[in-house]
């Protein structure tokens, strides 16, 4: 039995679907709690960016996962990697974003519309690429969604919260680590999903 594979019916094994959506999902709350620790050293309230996280990182992998969907039909194994490539780009692109962390969030702004739109839009234009994949691997849509919300609310919460009380190297190093295990995770689960193709393909 594949672990991470799209071809096999997901209906017969929920706790499989689990685990599927469970490892996109754990790397993208590392990836949020790290932004989330950052911006609470700045002393925010959490409510408003926990709301505008959830939202936008909802939404934003629906285009993903509506394109790989559809790229996953038409040519089938090719989409798992693509979709496994996108995954590692997305790893080191957040390894190097980590890096810029500071400057990332001193931009976000959530007092006027304007503001709340970009930061939205920054912090979650990563999820359109990681819809691609989910939607390659044919997972079900409803439950992704759901679980993303989840995780981007609560790691919101629970980071900025963290980060109101800590100090500022202390904050920042955590944000860093955080980020780190994120673009580490999305490496790990983009090769692991490269390699189970070609030894697949192999056999």
């Amino acid at each position: 039995m594949r672990l991470l594979g799209g071809d096999e019916p997901f209906a017969p094994n929920s706790g499989l679907v689990a685990l599927r959506i469970a490892a996109f999902v754990i790397p993208l709350g590392f990836d949020t709690f790290a932004v989330a620790v950052a911006l609470g050293l700045r002393g925010l309230h959490p409510l408003r960016p926990a709301l505008l996280f959830a939202l936008f990182e909802t939404a934003m992998p629906l285009i993903g996962i509506l394109v790989g969907r559809y790229v996953g039909l038409r040519f089938g194994t090719l989409a798992i990697y693509l979709g496994s490539i996108i995954l590692i780009g997305i790893g080191l692109h957040t390894l190097r974003e980590t890096l810029e962390r500071d400057k990332e969030t001193a931009s976000l702004s959530f007092e006027s519309v304007r503001g709340i739109l970009l930061a939205g839009l920054g912090i979650s234009t990563d999820e359109i690429a990681m819809g691609f994949p989910l939607g390659a691997l044919d997972l079900p849509i409803v439950a992704v969604l759901a679980a993303i919300a989840v995780q981007a609310f609560f790691a919101t919460v629970a980071g900025i919260l963290i980060g109101r009380r800590i100090g500022t190297a202390l904050g920042r190093r955590t944000s860093r680590i955080a980020g780190i295990m994120a673009g580490a995770a999305f490496l790990l689960l983009g090769s692991y999903l490269l390699v189970e193709r070609i030894v697949l393909r192999a056999g």
